[in-house]
């Protein structure tokens, strides 16, 4: 079609006009498809192509000029690749080198200590120190050198030490050898102190210029004291009068401390009273223990027992500094060192007085002791005041009230001979004692009464179980001069945990069935076997070294058959004694049991009798609390059975 003959005809458009024309048919649209794509890919390609051929400013590179680097020559890659492999040899000989002489390094040299890591006051051990040499070269100038605990006492050693029994010097550790050395000793301390050990060994490898360090440690802990020591001591001492202190010493069944040395350290305002000191045994009278008074303030206990031996020491206070001075009672041994003899201590108790000064010193006894105690449920306090004029002068019209402090006192029982008693004290005037009225200088006298405490079936509860007591006094026209005090020592009386012990012997249990066996009453030459139960019962305090013991008639054998819930029971055939011994037994324990059986064999000497089964159980105990020794003793078991309400039985031998 020639374009010059086309028209274009100016005018409106209509509907007619519209629908009239020709529609693109469907392979048409499809060419055009193809072209569109075409376009797009054309112009994605020139966009990179652009870039490709753009310099770091984004400006096009003029590609008619080129500059084309020089490559490298084979030569030059050979060059550095063989430089590298030279590098790479010498690191990997020098290695080689260093393994063959020294192994996989240093740390192959250990330096080991072995010992117990707790240990008894007293106890021998051996501290075992290894050096080990695993290096493929010898070690030389080896040192090691220790470092013991303060309360570490050295006995010997093998190899013996080179210098001061803490350096030994080795010439020479060959490769892959170990040398030990063995130390005996102990740990002199006070239980529950730490005590470490510090090893440290120098040496210089063979072929090697330098000097190397290993160290190593071990820490002891110090568990127990192998003794029971029980102090006694008033709380309070009058100026110039003596006082006295009980000390009550026992050797446990192992014990590693039976000679030693009890120091009191006072002020130099105190005087230690120097005595004969005899040993005196509270059990046993053939005791080998012997106590002596070497210095003023320093007494020996020799080859100490497992029975309990009594010191008393005594002193004076001279004159009054301080309203309170410390006494620091010592435990120690004293042991030969290199440095020369020392006293290690390995117990101590530190006793706090109030310094009194009065013008009528008054001084309170309970159950013949100035010093706090324990006290049973039911027990009677006995009480005695002692009063003294220390004044100058004569005192007129004096007034002397003892308080006792304590709601398990039962004052109905209260036994007193003269005196008033009002609420919680008992006053004396010169109406129950004429001496009261005038009391010249150095005058004295006793007041004495009693009162008990009350019983397990009179209390709801023990929420206080402790009584106060202490005296005090007033006078007519005198008043209490500075710095000194109207009253006595104080007393406290804590009560003791409620130990009991139930013993029941039976044939028949609480089911009727038969838990003994032959005849019953029992007959001459034949065995009757019968049950023996104990109870205890505890809840008011922790106890310590509890023990249940029955010394058995020579008629009566333990037969056996035991069972307990606690502890272990052991009978002595040659001495016929059943023990139970179960030392700790805490509160939440409160009820502990034993059963076993006993044989009756009667002789003929012992027919138409009723026979003793048990003479007398006794239990013993030391409360945590109250420091106090308890021990009570069983009513007699006889062949009547008194708790077998089956049995029915007279008890009498047929």
């Amino acid at each position: 079609m020639n374009n010059k003959e086309i028209k274009i005809k100016k005018g409106k458009s209509s509907l007619s006009e519209f629908v009239d024309r020709q529609i693109a048919s469907d392979d048409e649209v499809e060419v055009f498809d193809k072209y569109l794509d075409n376009e797009v890919k054309d112009q994605e390609i020139e966009e990179s192509l652009e870039k490709i051929y753009q310099d770091k400013n984004g400006k096009m590179i003029d590609v008619k000029k080129m500059v084309v680097k020089k490559k490298k020559s084979w030569l030059k890659h050979l060059g550095c690749f063989l430089l590298t492999v030279i590098f790479a040899t010498g690191l990997i000989y020098a290695g080689y080198i260093f393994f063959t002489l020294y192994g996989p390094g240093l740390s192959s040299v250990n330096l080991i200590i072995e010992g117990n890591e707790e240990a008894s006051v007293g106890e021998e051990f051996f501290y075992i120190i290894t050096f080990n040499n695993n290096e493929r070269v010898s070690m030389k100038n080896v040192e090691i050198k220790l470092n013991f605990p303060e309360n570490f006492v050295f006995l010997d050693s093998q190899p013996v030490a080179s210098q001061e029994n803490n350096i030994w010097r080795l010439t020479s550790v060959d490769a892959r050898r170990s040398e030990i050395i063995k130390i005996r000793g102990k740990l002199v301390g006070e239980p529950g102190s730490s005590n470490i050990i510090i090893a440290d060994a120098r040496y210089t490898p063979d072929n090697f210029s330098s000097e190397f360090k290993k160290s190593a440690s071990l820490e002891t802990a110090i568990s127990e004291l192998k003794l029971d020591v029980i102090i006694n001591a008033v709380s309070s001492a009058f100026v110039g009068e003596e006082n006295e202190i009980s000390l009550k010493l026992k050797a446990k069944e192992i014990n590693y401390l039976s000679d030693f040395l009890v120091i009191a350290d006072c002020p130099d305002n105190w005087e230690i009273i120097k005595d004969e000191i005899v040993v005196n045994p509270l059990i046993d009278s053939a005791s080998t223990t012997n106590i002596k008074q070497i210095e003023r303030n320093i007494w020996q206990i020799s080859n100490l027992v497992m029975n309990e031996q009594e010191l008393k020491i005594k002193f004076k206070v001279k004159e009054k500094k301080e309203d309170t001075q410390v006494m620091t009672l010592k435990f120690a041994q004293k042991l030969a060192t290199l440095q020369g003899d020392k006293n290690y201590v390995f117990f101590s108790k530190v006793l706090s007085y109030e310094i009194l000064q009065s013008g009528l010193n008054l001084n309170m006894i309970i159950n013949g002791s100035p010093v706090d105690q324990g006290a049973d449920l039911g027990q009677t306090l006995n009480y005695s005041i002692n009063y003294t004029n220390k004044s100058a002068t004569d005192l007129k019209d004096i007034i002397i009230m003892a308080v006792l402090e304590g709601d398990l006192l039962d004052w109905n029982s209260a036994k007193v001979s003269s005196g008033q008693i009002q609420n919680n004290t008992i006053s004396w005037t010169k109406a129950e004692i004429p001496a009261l009225e005038n009391l010249i200088k150095d005058g004295e006298g006793t007041i004495d009464f009693s009162v008990k405490i009350k019983q397990q079936n009179q209390i709801a509860s023990t929420t206080n179980p402790k009584i106060k007591s202490y005296v005090q006094f007033s006078t007519e026209g005198r008043k209490v001069k500075a710095g000194e005090t109207n009253r006595s020592n104080v007393i406290i009386n804590k009560i003791n945990s409620d130990l009991n012990l139930t013993e029941q012997i039976r044939y028949f249990n609480d089911d009727n069935l038969a838990v003994g066996s032959g005849p019953l009453p029992p007959k001459v030459g034949q065995i009757t076997s019968l049950k023996v139960y104990w109870t205890i019962n505890n809840s008011l305090h922790e106890l310590n070294n509890l023990i249940v013991s029955a010394q058995l008639p020579d008629y009566v054998k333990f037969g056996n058959k035991n069972n307990v819930s606690v502890g272990s029971l052991d009978y002595d055939e040659q001495n016929n004694v059943i023990t139970w011994s179960i030392g700790r037994l805490p509160i939440s324990a409160y009820k502990v049991n034993a059963e076993f059986n006993i044989e009756i064999t009667p002789k003929e000497n012992d027919r138409n009798k009723i026979l003793v089964l048990f003479p007398g159980t006794s239990v013993s105990a030391i409360d945590s609390e109250t420091n106090a020794i308890i021990k009570k003793i069983t009513e007699a078991q006889t062949t009547r059975l008194k708790d077998d309400n089956i049995a029915d039985t007279d008890g009498i031998v047929e």
